[in-house]
């Protein structure tokens, strides 16, 4: 205790300068940001789960029968559909859904858009 007054003044004005929640504040915006991109990444996970999920045949007839539904190519992707989901082999119902997929592709690239 060899300190003057004024240097205690001086060290109690410091001290009711320092923040002490300063840190545990940070760590709570860290916790609120990682918290926030876990749940965006979640969400989107999901969304994009379910995208997958639909047979991709499906998605090809749905366009083409909006466009026309009388059409030679909305018939042809009733059949086509059928089978992507009945056929009993796994490998061609697997080798039909890719052609789908590959169809929807295309179909981007012409700037048509296959919900």
């Amino acid at each position: 205790m060899d300190e003057t007054p004024e240097e205690l003044a001086q060290m109690r004005e410091e001290a009711e300068g320092i923040d002490v929640y300063r840190y545990q504040r940070r760590r709570r915006a860290i916790y609120a940001v990682l918290l926030g991109s876990a749940l965006a990444g979640a969400v989107w996970l999901g969304l994009e789960m379910m995208d997958k999920r639909r047979n991709p045949c499906e998605r090809v007839r749905n366009h083409l029968c909006r466009q026309d539904p009388k059409s030679l190519a909305c018939s042809t992707y009733e059949g086509i559909v059928k089978e992507s989901e009945s056929d009993p082999s796994e490998a061609m119902r697997r080798n039909i859904r890719h052609q789908c997929e590959r169809k929807i592709e295309r179909l981007a690239e012409e700037g048509e858009t296959v919900r």
